[in-house]
């Protein structure tokens, strides 16, 4: 069955992804919570598409809300950045290039489970 709405749950972004984070640090301190991230957002994906398979379109509009773990101020542009591994492990999954997630939709909010994860909302 052809899918036209997809959401994915996530796991919440990993610090060493933050770019302010980072400050000047070599690429190897955040390799490997790069390959974890594109690993997950694949798993994700696929574990939400199940058989079925994402309706091919122009343009898949992407919205993504963090909602974090506590109530401290994450700059949302900052959190995006962070999440460039798990979106092209998503837009792998799903067979698309990620240059068609548009427009991007961005929220926050807070988990009341104190536990922060990622939803992924895509054709909406």
């Amino acid at each position: 069955m052809q899918l036209d709405r997809l959401t994915i749950l996530l796991p919440w972004v990993d610090a060493r992804l933050m770019p302010n984070r980072k400050n000047g640090a070599a690429w190897q301190s955040s390799h490997a919570a790069k390959i974890q991230a594109r690993e997950d957002g694949h798993h994700s994906a696929r574990c939400s598409l199940g058989r079925n398979t994402l309706a091919s379109a122009a343009t898949y509009p992407l919205r993504l809300t963090f909602v974090a773990p506590d109530n401290r101020h994450r700059d949302l542009d900052n959190m995006l950045a962070a999440s460039k591994a798990t979106l092209d492990g998503v837009a792998k999954a799903l067979g698309v290039d990620d240059k068609l997630f548009r427009p991007i939709t961005l929220d926050a909010a807070v988990d009341v489970k104190k536990r922060g994860f990622v939803l992924v909302e895509i054709g909406v």
